[in-house]
């Protein structure tokens, strides 16, 4: 994983607002929050609320969005 520097103050506000999830241009993307990146590509999660959202998705508890839901999180 390569970290990207974001120039653009729209995207940065998006990213910023709390919500879980932003679109850029066409493509919609699940932001996640992460402390540090090694050399092998490993991050560590240390929100707690995240850390558990994800060890849910691990476990299979990862219920798919609607088209709908994910416009309502966009603000569409």
């Amino acid at each position: 994983m390569k970290p990207v520097k974001i120039n653009s103050q729209e995207i940065l506000e998006a990213i910023n607002s709390g919500n879980g999830y932003i679109q850029v241009d066409g493509r919609e993307f699940l932001l996640l929050e992460v402390e540090k990146i090694d050399d092998a590509s490993i991050y560590e999660v240390t929100d707690l609320e995240e850390e558990k959202q994800l060890l849910q998705a691990l476990n299979k508890n990862n219920p798919i969005l609607s088209d709908k839901e994910i416009d309502s999180m966009l603000g569409k």
